[in-house]
């Protein structure tokens, strides 16, 4: 299944913020985005906007007080003038969608973050959806997931659910929604999902708004949460004290994340950031006298300086951790491109590390003209993560740098078939070997401290 389009629902961030995190969506093919403007509920509330509808609040949604039942404090309010501005922006765009000929659109709203920055966007777990589908949760916050229906080993039929961040609908959903009686009947637009889908706990939400034809499903697992907090939909609170400090919050992250305030982004002038990160040695190629071969094909270097093993280690820290990224043996790690680091740490694999593997390894032919890689840095807990099974790289070849030795007991890249263990002393020793053939690897547990190391799946330019 294909998205066609991407909408983006946004009142008060950064539009760079929103451009940024829908490019870590990381979309298979380039796809076309549109960030909606927002119906701001307050300046509706206050006359100082006409509403693009005309509509009116549920008759029968607001409850009485009742002690007996003290979930109908949820329901015993009227519409906050946020969830009025949500559902009509949700609603608007769906309208827009519909009348574009779209097939699937993704929706989201402005807070969106994406749980897992290293899972490339489930376009092709779409395909598990039926094809009956109206919607599909892509992050959630349900009820009762317990009593969900499992539809396969992806997907569940959604049950009562708050949240309404990020879903993908199709056009049978779009139809099945404008053809309601919403507008005549408006209700939190995460409820009405609910209502419209007849799984929601009040049965009078059921027989208004019902529809025996709408399919909501959900991945059993999230993809998509919200910086706000995870139980409330952002676009409902938003008075204009919760606008000016969510501003000022997304404005903060935007800038941790884009300002240069680490001098090893900075390759401006790539003799001098050379000159402060690369082993002085290596930049001589003096092989013969840096390099050791301790295992067959398995080769020691001094590559970078302590300098940028340090800064390397507080870098990753300021970024939340991955554990699932790799399907089989899963690290916790930080991509390189997470980290704002991919170009100068490919660069670093080409001018540094290819022409030295070109010469131990004797490479030939004009495949090894550049080298591309997947970079990341992996992080050894003895109480979280201390070790990782025996395996193959996915790669040509490998490299893997000890940025804190010392720091840690226990550790180190164990090689059985050669009886080998590398676990260097020295900071910013670099172990190269073959990748996906020869070279069967794990990595020893760590029992005490924190082990972190730089791991680099390096690929010739014909490698598939």
């Amino acid at each position: 299944m294909k998205i066609d389009f991407v909408y983006v629902i946004n009142l008060a961030t950064d539009s760079n913020l929103i451009h940024q995190k829908v490019g870590e969506l990381n979309f298979k093919d380039e796809i076309g985005f549109y960030e909606f403007p927002a119906v701001n509920g307050w300046d509706l509330v206050e006359g100082k906007i006409n509403s693009p509808y005309q509509f009116k609040e549920a008759s029968w949604w607001k409850l009485p007080d009742n002690p007996k039942e003290p979930q109908n404090d949820w329901w015993s309010r009227n519409l906050t003038p946020g969830e009025i501005g949500c559902a009509l922006s949700h609603y608007s765009i769906i309208e827009g969608a519909y009348n574009s000929g779209y097939e699937n659109v993704l929706i989201l709203e402005e807070d969106f973050k994406i749980y897992n920055h290293y899972k490339k966007f489930p376009e092709f777990e779409l395909n598990h959806l039926n094809d009956d589908y109206s919607i599909c949760y892509l992050g959630r916050s349900a009820l009762d997931k317990s009593a969900e229906e499992s539809v396969n080993e992806m997907m569940v039929r959604a049950g009562y659910t708050f949240n309404t961040h990020a879903y993908v609908i199709s056009r049978k959903g779009m139809k099945e929604i404008l053809e309601s009686d919403f507008l005549n009947q408006m209700i939190p637009w995460d409820e009405f999902f609910s209502a419209i889908n007849c799984h929601h706990p009040r049965q009078d939400a059921i027989d208004n708004l019902g529809n025996d034809k709408f399919r909501a499903y959900s991945f059993k697992e999230d993809y998509i949460n919200q910086t706000s907090h995870y139980d409330v939909d952002s676009l409902t609170e938003f008075t204009p004290e919760y606008v000016r400090d969510l501003k000022a919050k997304e404005q903060a992250e935007f800038d941790t994340l884009t300002n240069r305030k680490w001098e090893i982004q900075d390759d401006s002038n790539w003799e001098e950031w050379s000159r402060k990160y690369i082993n002085p040695m290596l930049l001589q190629q003096k092989y013969d006298l840096i390099i050791d071969e301790p295992a067959p094909h398995v080769y020691l270097f001094p590559l970078f300086t302590k300098r940028f093993c340090k800064e390397m280690i507080a870098l990753s820290e300021e970024f939340e951790w991955t554990t699932d990224r790799h399907e089989f043996y899963p690290t916790t790690d930080n991509l390189m491109e997470t980290l704002f680091m991919k170009d100068i740490y490919n660069r670093v694999i080409n001018d540094y590390v290819r022409p030295l593997a070109i010469d131990r390894f004797q490479l030939e032919g004009t495949s090894w003209d550049h080298l591309t890689d997947e970079s990341f840095v992996i992080r050894y807990k003895a109480d979280e993560q201390p070790h990782l099974d025996i395996h193959h790289d996915h790669s040509n070849i490998t490299t893997l740098v000890n940025l804190n030795p010392g720091e840690f007991k226990g550790g180190g890249t164990w090689f059985p078939k050669y009886n080998y263990l590398a676990n260097p002393t020295e900071i910013g020793m670099c172990t190269l070997h073959p990748g996906n053939i020869t070279h069967k690897h794990g990595a020893r547990p760590t029992t005490e401290g924190t082990r972190y190391v730089v791991v680099s799946f390096i690929k010739s330019k014909d490698h598939k």
